[in-house]
């Protein structure tokens, strides 16, 4: 009876281990609680070492970037490739505009998120990537899917991150998805959420009386 009662005992507290362990793996992404560049394995940041500075404008995007939706399908596009980052002084944190276009966002099927990933990651270079989202708050079945597929892809230097979606993105996903023609400077921007790179003027040469 003693064995028999110990051999309950165990396989409940395996039962109760496996359960636990499933459910730190599925562990929801609250956004607004997340330092902008925290890893997103959830591992805590030691709070004696300061957070990294903020990432700049023109690396808001990074070299892969995935946009969760609001009914959790994911989207894609691909920049290229990026190099060393240093980091000196203090940057511009707003997005810059780098003329997304709805024809670059490829929509992926849930049930090839894995394969995706692994086919779009880059040997020969450095990956950085963003995971983003509208929502604030990530728990869909696709988010952890995409999560355990960049994981099992990433190299030595290769980095993810997770950020709300920029208004480039939202605008043009919006557009995508409606299948509406989109034309980047009929759009009212927020010049708070947006940076516009500087155009240097072209001076007319001057006639010669």
């Amino acid at each position: 009876m003693k064995k028999i009662f110990s051999g309950l005992l165990i396989c409940l507290i395996m039962m109760n281990c496996s359960k636990k362990e499933n459910t730190n793996l599925n562990t929801p992404y609250v956004i607004s609680k997340k330092d902008i560049l925290t890893n997103i394995s959830n591992k805590p940041r030691d709070k004696n070492i300061p957070p990294p500075p903020p990432i700049p404008g023109w690396l808001a995007y990074g070299t892969n970037t995935f946009i969760i939706d609001t009914d959790s399908k994911i989207y894609y596009f691909q920049r290229n490739k990026i190099g060393r980052i240093c980091i000196n002084g203090r940057f511009d944190t707003i997005p810059y505009f780098i003329d997304l276009q709805p024809k670059d966002l490829i929509e992926i099927p849930n049930n090839a998120i894995s394969d995706f990933v692994k086919l779009n990651y880059k040997d020969d270079f450095r990956n950085l990537t963003f995971i983003s989202s509208k929502l604030d708050t990530l728990k869909s079945e696709n988010y952890f899917v995409l999560v355990k597929a960049i994981e099992s892809s990433l190299k030595e230097n290769d980095f993810y991150f997770i950020r709300r979606t920029t208004q480039e993105e939202d605008t043009v996903l919006k557009y995508k998805k409606n299948n509406i023609s989109y034309y980047s400077e009929e759009i009212k921007w927020d010049k708070n959420r947006i940076t516009f790179p500087f155009i240097k003027p072209i001076l007319k040469p001057q006639q010669t009386p």
